[in-house]
């Protein structure tokens, strides 16, 4: 009685979490189509498991038994919500439909077992047998695609980082949730063939849904994840809220050690100025306009800051994780960044946005997007096309 309480529980939460989901998902680049069907169907399955105890129709909880093993689906589903996620796609494509060929096959041989002449018991191993094969064949998918091109995005811009870790986390948490609930199925039903009893599947069933509710109670107490992570208002609000835009570029630490006469004497006029000197840095960078000029050198910046230019090679050298140059990479992927959410791509190609924040040419700007941002320019489009299309 209690386990079916948790069960119509976990059901009645997951079809919330469903509605709420579908009515943001299309604003929101961590959820999609496949994780609403995912969500939709495990919590209808919970519900309706949970009113067998409460139904008294027998008609009722035969066809449940019958057809309950119909959520197998939900493996491909999982596996196609992370390939989406993971391209940053919205639109459904019919050869996706492929992946769902097999378990609709092996779901047909199950509700139809009772007509092959053979042993039914040794049936039913068989089916399930064929089953784990398939399960673990799409656990390692998602392993493999979640490795190479989810967990693996990094980024040095700091909204970007945490847009990233998100995904990683959310990712992980579901794809955790996902072995340990196949894990559960594979202890039930070895332990129903071991003491010969009917095979369902259906032992420790409220383990499964508390890990359900666990990963239900994430996604709404997660706002990120169930409303989106939005980049540019975050970045924006972020720049408000942050008096060193560029914070974890800069060591504002003064305990530094020098053997260096000429950079000890240095040291003695820019470590009162430091933060004075990096925010006028930041100021002019951030205006980008300077920094569009492919020629850009130290002394140019010196000359617009009126700084001396030991100076500014003191600061890069010994309060910034960066060289010059390289910060001049990140400040024109900022530019380009910049742009893009201007929808500056809609009426302009890849190649003019290189060389319109500074770039020579389009494959150096093209390594430093993927390297700062840890997408390609291209994907970073596509991440935005839905603030556009609003």
């Amino acid at each position: 009685m209690l386990s079916n309480l948790l069960f119509i529980i976990t059901g009645l939460i997951g079809l919330i979490t469903t509605f709420l989901i579908f009515t943001n998902y299309k604003s929101n680049r961590i959820m999609n189509l496949y994780i609403i069907l995912f969500i939709l169907i495990i919590s209808l399955r919970f519900f309706l498991s949970g009113l067998t105890n409460f139904v008294f129709d027998s008609n009722f909880r035969t066809t449940y038994f019958k057809y309950s093993n119909f959520s197998l689906i939900v493996i491909p589903i999982c596996y196609l919500y992370f390939k989406n996620l993971s391209e940053n796609n919205r639109k459904l494509n019919s050869k996706e439909l492929l992946h769902f060929i097999f378990p609709v096959a092996l779901f047909l041989v199950t509700i139809n077992r009772d007509y092959f002449d053979y042993n039914s018991k040794q049936i039913e191993i068989i089916i399930y047998g064929i089953f784990f094969i398939f399960a673990i064949t799409y656990v390692i998918l998602c392993f493999r695609l979640l490795r190479t091109t989810i967990w693996t995005r990094k980024g040095d811009i700091k909204v970007i980082q945490k847009q990233n870790k998100l995904i990683n986390n959310w990712t992980l948490f579901l794809f955790i949730g996902l072995i340990l609930t196949i894990s559960r199925l594979f202890i039930s039903i070895s332990k129903e063939i071991y003491f010969d009893e009917s095979i369902r599947g259906h032992s420790y069933q409220w383990i499964s849904a508390l890990i359900w509710l666990t990963i239900l109670f994430k996604i709404l107490r997660s706002p990120e994840i169930l409303y989106g992570y939005n980049v540019l208002h975050q970045k924006i609000n972020e720049n408000k809220n942050n008096t060193l835009v560029l914070n974890d570029i800069w060591k504002k630490n003064t305990d530094i050690q020098l053997n260096n006469n000429q950079h000890l004497v240095l040291k003695e006029k820019i470590d009162s100025n430091i933060i004075d000197y990096i925010k006028e840095i930041e100021s002019i960078s951030l205006k980008f306009e300077l920094f569009r000029n492919s020629n850009l050198t130290i002394s140019d910046l010196a000359n617009s800051l009126k700084i001396p230019k030991s100076h500014l090679s003191y600061l890069f050298k010994y309060h910034s994780t960066i060289s010059f140059s390289e910060y001049k990479k990140v400040i024109r992927i900022h530019d380009a960044i910049n742009q893009i959410e201007q929808n500056y791509l809609k009426n302009n190609t890849l190649d003019s946005l290189s060389k319109k924040v500074g770039f020579t040419s389009y494959n150096p700007f093209f390594t430093s997007f993927k390297e700062i941002a840890g997408v390609s320019p291209l994907e970073y489009y596509k991440m935005n096309k839905a603030d556009f299309e609003e």
